[in-house]
């Protein structure tokens, strides 16, 4: 039997570096302060206070995806990854709003 070295599998993460990881920690405590900050500064409106706590969950639901799960597109197996998570957001927007729209429409034809 021949001994071969075959490289471990990253499944398209990458490499695990120490400051990918530190980066995305010290983002989210700033976004989590952010938000923080815009709801107990008392000093906006209701509207700006919920663009700003919206803004932020989706820039930490980013930061969460890229530093911590380590999506990316530099591999092949890392652009499946992604293009997985692309399916299963088009099939859950399909799940929800088919659902919305299935509800709407028993509560008008039972109103009317």
């Amino acid at each position: 039997m021949t001994d071969q070295h075959l490289a471990p599998s990253d499944y398209g993460t990458g490499q695990k570096k120490l400051s990918i990881y530190v980066t995305g920690l010290s983002l989210c405590v700033a976004l989590t302060l952010l938000s923080f900050w815009a709801v107990s500064a008392e000093q906006l409106s209701d509207m700006q206070i919920l663009a700003i706590i919206y803004a932020s969950a989706v820039a930490q639901f980013f930061v969460q995806l890229v530093c911590f799960l380590r999506l990316n597109t530099e591999t092949e197996q890392g652009r499946m990854n992604v293009l997985s998570l692309v399916f299963t957001g088009i099939i859950l927007l399909c799940i929800v709003t088919g659902s919305l729209w299935i509800m709407w429409n028993l509560n008008y034809f039972m109103m009317n």
